[in-house]
C-alpha cells in the first residue's frame, strides 16, 4: 500500500489530475453499498481490512454490510447493488486516518465521500444505531476498535457485542476507550478474541475501577447448546490465565460505584488456583450475582474452593471444569441447603456419578429458591435419575422449573417411570432429554405422563419438552402424537435428529391443536411435511393470539343485535305504561296476601323439616354406634384367638429350646470332664508360646511406628486422606 502511495507521488501532476475522478468513482461506488447505514460502517470497513491485511473489494465490503445487517435487530434496509461506473475503477487501499501518510498524493476521505453520496442519492429510510449492536465474527482488531470508540462516543447504547474478533492485547486501550465513551452502555462481549493477560489488565485498570454503568462483561463465551440437539462450533478462547482474572477483580474490588453483576469466564485458561481467588472476591462482594467459569480446567480442588462463597449467587455455572461429585458433593450440598437466592446452577458434563447424585438430589429438593438445574452429561444412570425423582417427588419447598437431563444415558424403564412422575407430579414447565437412547420402548413410556387423563382437565404443566437425537422411530412418534392430542399446556416439543420419514402419518401432527413450536429438523422428512407441519404450528399460534379478539368481535356483534332489541323493547314498554299503571294497585293488593300465605307455609314446612331431620340424625348415630360396636366386637374375639395361638406357640417353643438346652448341658459336661483331664498339659504348653512371641511383639511395634510416620509423610505429599 505504501510502495503504491509513492508511485502514484511520483506521477506527473496532469496523469494525477486524470487518475482523482476514477478514485472518486471508486469510492463513490463503495458509499453507495452502505449509503442506508450509518456513516462509520464504511470507515469501519476500511479499518477492519487493515487489521486483516487484505484489499478492499465492492463484494466484501456488500458481505460486510449483509453480515452487520443480518446481526442487528433492527429492520435495516437492503444495500443498494448499483453498477459501477464506465469508466474502469482504480484498485484503492482504503486505510483508516491514523494509517495516511503526509506528503503523498491524498484520495477524498470516505466521510466526505459518503456525505457527496448522501447529497446526490437521498435515502428515505435511515439505519440509526439503537441500544443494541453487534459486530461478531469481522476479523476485527486494533484500528477497527478505535474506529468504533471514535464514532460512537456519546451513543446511546446498551450492549454491544465484540466477540469472536481479533481483538488482542494492543486493542486493550481501544476498548477501554470504547466503553469510556458509551455513558450507557450495560453489557459488553468480548469472548472469542485473542485478550490476554495484560489487555483484560490495561482494560481493569484503566475504566473498569471506575465504571458505574456496565452491568455484565463476558471475556468467555457461554457453555455450548447442551440442551440443543446439534452443537454448533465453539469459538477460540482467550488467553486469559488466574492472574489476569484476578488483575480484574482486584480493580472490581476498588470501584466503589460498581453496578457489575455479571461475569462470564467461560472456557479461557482458568486452572484451580483461580477458585481461591474467586472465592476470596466473593466472599468480601455484594454485587455480583451472576458467574460463568464454565469450560476451564478448575478440576474438584478449585470448584470445592469456590463453591462455600456463592450462597449469595443467583446464576452459577460451573459445566464441563474437570470436577468430581465424590469430592464436591459436601460443598455442593452445603451451598444449595445455604443458599436463598440461587435460581439457576448448571453442573453438566461433570462427573457426579449415581452415588454422591443420591445426597445432591436431597440437597436440591430442599433448595426453595431453585428454578433452573442442568445436569447433561453428568453419568447419573438410572439410579441418579432415581434419586432426583424421589427428592422432587417428597419436596414440599422445591420451585424447579427447568430440567436439562440431556446426554445421560438414560434409556432404562425405571429411568423413564420416574421421570414420568416428575412430569406428573411437580410444576416442571421445561424437560431436556435431548441425546438419550431412549427409543420407541422408552418413548412410549414416557408418553403416558402426557397424556390428559394423567393430570385432568388439560395435563401436566409441562410446557416444553425436548426429545432430540433419542433415536426416536415412527412407531414411537405416532404414540407421542396420540397422547398429546388433548394435552392444552404442551407448547413445544423437539423431535430433531432422530428416525422419523414421510411414513409418519401427518393427520396426527394435524390433531395437536394446542402445539405452538414442533421442531421436526434434521430427520428424514421431506421438506412438504416439513411445510405441513410448521404451517400447523403456526396456525395454533395464530388461533391463540387471534381468540380473544374473535371473542371481542363476537361479543359486539351480539350487543349490537341487543341493542336494537332493547330500543323496541322500549317503545312497547311505552305503550304498556298505561296499562300497567292502571292495574299497578290491584297487583299490589294480590301480591301482599300471597306474600302472607307463603310465609306461613314457608314456615310450617321449616318447622316440618326440622323435626325429621333431628329424627333421622338420632337414627343414624344409633346405627352407626352399634355398627362401632360390633366390629370392636369382632375385633377384640379376633385379636384373643390371635393371642392364644401366638402363647401357644411360645410355649411349644419354649419347651423345645429347654430340651436343646439340656442335651447341650450334657455334651457340655463330658466336654468338661475331658478338658479336666488334658487342661494341665496344654496350659504349660501356652506358656511356652507366650514366652516366646513376646520378642517379636517388640519388634512388631516397632516396625508399626515406623509404617505409621511412613504413611503420614505420604499423606502430607499427595493430599490424600485415606480415612473414611
Amino acid at each position: 500500500m505504501a510502495q503504491k502511495d509513492l508511485a502514484l507521488a511520483e506521477v506527473p501532476k496532469r496523469e494525477r489530475d486524470a487518475l482523482q475522478p476514477s478514485a472518486a468513482r471508486e469510492l463513490a461506488n463503495y458509499a453507495s453499498i452502505f449509503e442506508s447505514a450509518e456513516p462509520y460502517l464504511l470507515d469501519l470497513y476500511a479499518a477492519i481490512c487493515h487489521d486483516a491485511n487484505e484489499q478492499p473489494s465492492l463484494d466484501s465490503a456488500r458481505q460486510f454490510w449483509e453480515h452487520i445487517r443480518a446481526q442487528n435487530p433492527a429492520s435495516l434496509p437492503a444495500p443498494t447493488a448499483k453498477a459501477p461506473t464506465t469508466a474502469p475503477p482504480v484498485q484503492l487501499a482504503l486505510r483508516p486516518p491514523s494509517a495516511q501518510r503526509t506528503g503523498t498524493m491524498r484520495r477524498p476521505s470516505t466521510a466526505s465521500v459518503h456525505s457527496q453520496m448522501l447529497r446526490v442519492w437521498p435515502s428515505e429510510t435511515r439505519w440509526t444505531a439503537e441500544d443494541r449492536l453487534s459486530f461478531r465474527s469481522l476479523r476485527m482488531g486494533a484500528a477497527g476498535a478505535s474506529c468504533l470508540a471514535m464514532q460512537l462516543r456519546g451513543k446511546s447504547l446498551t450492549r454491544l457485542d465484540l466477540s469472536d474478533n481479533q481483538l488482542g492485547d494492543n486493542s486493550a486501550a481501544a476498548i477501554a476507550s470504547l466503553i469510556h465513551g458509551l455513558p450507557q452502555l450495560k453489557s459488553i462481549l468480548l469472548a472469542g478474541n485473542i485478550l490476554g493477560n495484560a489487555g483484560l489488565k490495561e482494560i481493569a485498570n484503566s475504566e473498569l475501577q471506575s465504571n458505574g454503568t456496565l452491568e455484565q462483561l463476558a471475556i468467555g463465551e457461554a457453555p455450548p447448546g447442551y440442551s440443543t440437539v446439534i452443537k454448533t462450533a465453539r469459538q477460540r478462547p482467550n488467553h486469559i490465565s488466574t492472574e489476569g482474572l484476578e488483575s480484574l477483580l482486584a480493580a472490581l474490588s476498588r470501584n466503589p460505584n460498581r453496578r457489575l453483576a455479571a461475569l462470564a469466564a467461560g472456557r479461557i485458561a482458568l486452572r484451580a488456583e483461580a477458585g481461591q481467588a474467586l472465592s476470596a472476591f466473593l466472599m468480601e462482594d455484594s454485587v455480583l450475582t451472576s458467574l460463568d467459569v464454565s469450560s476451564n480446567a478448575l478440576t474438584s480442588e478449585g470448584i470445592s474452593a469456590l463453591l462455600p462463597s456463592c450462597a449469595k449467587l443467583q446464576t452459577l455455572d460451573i459445566s464441563e471444569t474437570g470436577c468430581r461429585g465424590e469430592l464436591i458433593h459436601g460443598k455442593l450440598c452445603e451451598l444449595l441447603q445455604k443458599a436463598d437466592r440461587l435460581a439457576s446452577l448448571s453442573i453438566a458434563h461433570n462427573v457426579l456419578e449415581p452415588r454422591p447424585m443420591r445426597r445432591i438430589a436431597r440437597s436440591i429438593s430442599s433448595c426453595a429458591s431453585l428454578l433452573s438445574l442442568n445436569i447433561a452429561g453428568t453419568a447419573i444412570e438410572t439410579e441418579g435419575v432415581l434419586a432426583l425423582a424421589d427428592g422432587l417427588l417428597n419436596s414440599h419447598t422445591t420451585c424447579l422449573r427447568e430440567l436439562d437431563m440431556s446426554e445421560n444415558g438414560i434409556s432404562e424403564a425405571e429411568a423413564l417411570a420416574s421421570l414420568g412422575k416428575i412430569i406428573a407430579g411437580t410444576a416442571l414447565q421445561t424437560l431436556r432429554l435431548n441425546r438419550n437412547p431412549l427409543g420407541n420402548a422408552g418413548i412410549c413410556q414416557l408418553a403416558d405422563s402426557l397424556d390428559a387423563d394423567s393430570c385432568p382437565p388439560d395435563g401436566p404443566v409441562l410446557r416444553t419438552l425436548e426429545l432430540g437425537s433419542c433415536r426416536i422411530g415412527r412407531p414411537g412418534a405416532t404414540f407421542l402424537l396420540i397422547r398429546l392430542r388433548d394435552n392444552r399446556r404442551l407448547l413445544q416439543l423437539r423431535l430433531s435428529d432422530n428416525f422419523l420419514d414421510d411414513s409418519l402419518d401427518m393427520t396426527h401432527v394435524e390433531a395437536l391443536r394446542y402445539i405452538q413450536y414442533l421442531h421436526l429438523d434434521s430427520n428424514r422428512l421431506s421438506l412438504r411435511n416439513l411445510t405441513r407441519a410448521s404451517r400447523i404450528c403456526a396456525k395454533n399460534r395464530f388461533r391463540v393470539q387471534d381468540q380473544e379478539p374473535r371473542a371481542l368481535r363476537k361479543e359486539i356483534r351480539h350487543l349490537q343485535v341487543e341493542e336494537v332489541k332493547l330500543r323496541e323493547h322500549k317503545h312497547q314498554a311505552a305503550k304498556d305504561s298505561a296499562e300497567i299503571f292502571v292495574r299497578m294497585s290491584a297487583e299490589n293488593i294480590a301480591a301482599e296476601e300471597l306474600r302472607q300465605l307463603r310465609l306461613g307455609i314457608m314456615k310450617s314446612a321449616r318447622q316440618t323439616e326440622q323435626k325429621v331431620a333431628s329424627v333421622e340424625q338420632k337414627l343414624q348415630e344409633r346405627e352407626a354406634y352399634m355398627e362401632k360396636l360390633k366390629d370392636a366386637l369382632e375385633q377384640t374375639a379376633h385379636e384373643n384367638e390371635l393371642a392364644i395361638a401366638e402363647k401357644r406357640h411360645a410355649l411349644e417353643d419354649k419347651e423345645a429350646e429347654l430340651m436343646e438346652l439340656q442335651a447341650r448341658l450334657r455334651d457340655v459336661e463330658a466336654q468338661l470332664a475331658r478338658r479336666r483331664a488334658q487342661h494341665p498339659k496344654q496350659l504349660a504348653e501356652i506358656n511356652e508360646e507366650i514366652s516366646a512371641a513376646l520378642p517379636k511383639t517388640e519388634e512388631f511395634k516397632s516396625n508399626q511406628e515406623e509404617m505409621r510416620k511412613e504413611l503420614k509423610k505420604l499423606q502430607e505429599k499427595t493430599l490424600i486422606d485415606f480415612k473414611p
